[in-house]
């Protein structure tokens, strides 16, 4: 039988919006390259946009660190 939940909490990613491209600046990364995965009130989950891999990263949006990701 195949498993139907594969894939079911994938998301597509979303366009940055202003407050993320500086975000993004700041933590030393080019906002042209990502793009939003996942945002709650303390992370900010990015993937890049031309990688044959899945590349991710998590911000944490308080500190302004990258504090995770592949």
């Amino acid at each position: 039988q195949l498993d139907n939940n594969i894939g079911e909490n994938m998301k597509q990613p979303k366009k940055l919006t202003r407050q993320n491209k500086i975000l993004l600046e700041k933590v030393g990364l080019n906002p042209e390259e990502w793009m939003n995965l996942l945002e709650d009130s303390l992370y900010l989950h990015i993937v890049q946009k031309n990688s044959d891999k899945r590349v991710v990263r998590i911000i944490d949006k308080k500190k302004g660190d990258v504090i995770g990701g592949n």
